[in-house]
């Protein structure tokens, strides 16, 4: 009878059982408190390798959406919401050519004493304009 094995890839930062480790910047590997990885799984924090987790029997997968959990759904809704940018780009250039035409505006009003309320509520419309063309975010499909 033949028997086929299978190799599962086990990587450390999948394992319901593992957490990064506490680093220190600017110390080298030998000085660090923790290893760059943890192992929890007997209730404390034990220091583990990443060939150690590839060869651990008590491995198990963290559902929680690990690094490595990427499908080729979330690649292609990437690719597929670039033409979103480019509408988003030209909303967002038309918004800050509205504003700045407000402001334009306010300074050429800016002549008497009565026309600064007009002047003011015409900045008061660019800042939003201004505002909206930083800050506003087109919904996605």
């Amino acid at each position: 009878m033949a028997r086929t094995a299978i190799a599962t890839l086990q990587p450390v930062w999948d394992c319901r059982w593992s957490r990064p480790g506490h680093r220190l910047s600017g110390v080298s590997d030998a000085l660090q408190p923790e290893s760059a990885w943890l192992c929890v799984r007997d209730g404390n924090r034990r220091n583990a390798s990443e060939d150690e987790c590839q060869t651990c029997p008590h491995w198990e997968l963290d559902a929680g959406g690990g690094a490595a959990l990427i499908d080729a759904g979330a690649i292609a809704a990437t690719v597929r919401h670039q033409p979103v940018d480019v509408i988003g780009a030209s909303v967002r250039t038309l918004l800050a050519v509205i504003a700045l035409t407000f402001f334009a505006l306010g300074f050429s009003i800016l002549t008497s004493l009565l026309a600064i309320p007009v002047t003011v509520t015409l900045w008061t419309s660019g800042a939003a304009f201004a505002a909206l063309a930083v800050w506003w975010r087109l919904p996605e499909n």
